[in-house]
């Protein structure tokens, strides 16, 4: 019975320690995606990546902070190439890396399913250093990911909102445009309305979506 009592202990114990692990790093998220959230320029996101790279050396089996320091890093990057292309692609550069630390730590389909929409972001990010040279032979990668994060989580918005900035911005020639985005966006819409909170799980989008999706409707 003692022997009993001294496990029960160490068991509650060892809960409540895990629990304290757990409320210490959600909080540490939480705080980062409140500077993230608040970022206004592509310093202001640089700073939020740093952030979520520290959680993420302090938290070596966590998926989180390195998929937020990749979106981060991106965001950085496409402000900065607006006037400086290599210093911005060496920020897609940077995300790449961060999403890749991510995609090694995730297991779950929807997890990988947000990396999968996140890697076809970056692809959209190396097409802007050379649209005409590289959206060709990015194109079909970028679409392959988005295939896959799609298969693997169907009520993932961002999936469909992805796709749909990616073929706003397409030649029509190439079934690019408007019209063929447009759905991809009411798509993206209705899932946005389905997702429920979210936590610190992404839940990034529905803003920029609604904004597409308008785009798209009065071209």
């Amino acid at each position: 019975m003692q022997k009993y009592i001294i496990s029960l202990a160490i068991l509650v114990f060892s809960g409540f320690q895990v629990w304290g692990q757990t409320s210490k790093f959600t909080t540490a998220v939480q705080s980062a995606l409140v500077q993230l959230d608040t970022a206004k320029n592509a310093a202001q996101f640089t700073a939020a990546g740093n952030t979520f790279t520290r959680i993420a050396a302090a938290e070596t089996k966590e998926w989180l902070p390195d998929y937020y320091a990749a979106y981060a890093q991106l965001i950085a990057g496409f402000i900065t190439t607006k006037t400086d292309m290599d210093k911005g692609q060496q920020l897609m550069d940077q995300a790449q890396t961060s999403l890749q630390a991510a995609q090694k730590k995730a297991t779950q389909p929807a997890d990988l399913s947000e990396i999968a929409v996140l890697q076809a972001y970056i692809l959209i990010g190396k097409v802007t250093e050379d649209p005409m040279a590289k959206g060709g032979e990015l194109s079909p990668k970028i679409f392959a990911e988005l295939g896959k994060a799609a298969a693997m989580n169907p009520a993932n918005p961002r999936a469909p909102m992805i796709q749909g900035m990616f073929t706003l911005n397409m030649p029509e020639f190439y079934g690019g445009g408007a019209k063929n985005a447009k759905p991809l966006f009411e798509k993206a819409q209705l899932l946005f309305d389905a997702e429920k909170n979210q936590d610190i799980r992404p839940d990034w989008g529905a803003k920029q979506n609604a904004e597409f999706l308008a785009k798209a409707s009065n071209p």
